[in-house]
């Protein structure tokens, strides 16, 4: 015999299943992009110091935040307009 029922039915499961990917794709993308911005104690404007081997001793503004990298605007330019320090070999000058 012929179920109607049965279609509906099982059209009802492949829409929940839609819905349920749908919704940990959201929760994932979000924690994803969560993971990669990491809170940097400084914000753009400030005015800091970075130390670092390669870099050398720089104090500059920050101009740039890309995850745990910051952009310094140094006073005297090298190498590029901005140079671009981890954010943990930074420290405010003072």
């Amino acid at each position: 015999m012929f179920d109607p029922y049965a279609r509906h039915a099982a059209r009802m499961r492949k829409q929940r299943r839609r819905e349920l990917a749908s919704r940990l794709c959201q929760l994932y993308s979000r924690a994803a992009k969560h993971a990669k911005t990491t809170a940097s104690p400084f914000k753009v404007g400030d005015y800091v110091a970075g130390d670092d081997p390669f870099n050398g001793c720089q104090e500059g503004v920050v101009a740039v935040i890309k995850g745990s990298s910051v952009g310094l605007h140094t006073v005297v330019p090298r190498r590029g307009a901005v140079v671009y320090y981890d954010y943990r070999q930074l420290r405010k000058p003072w």
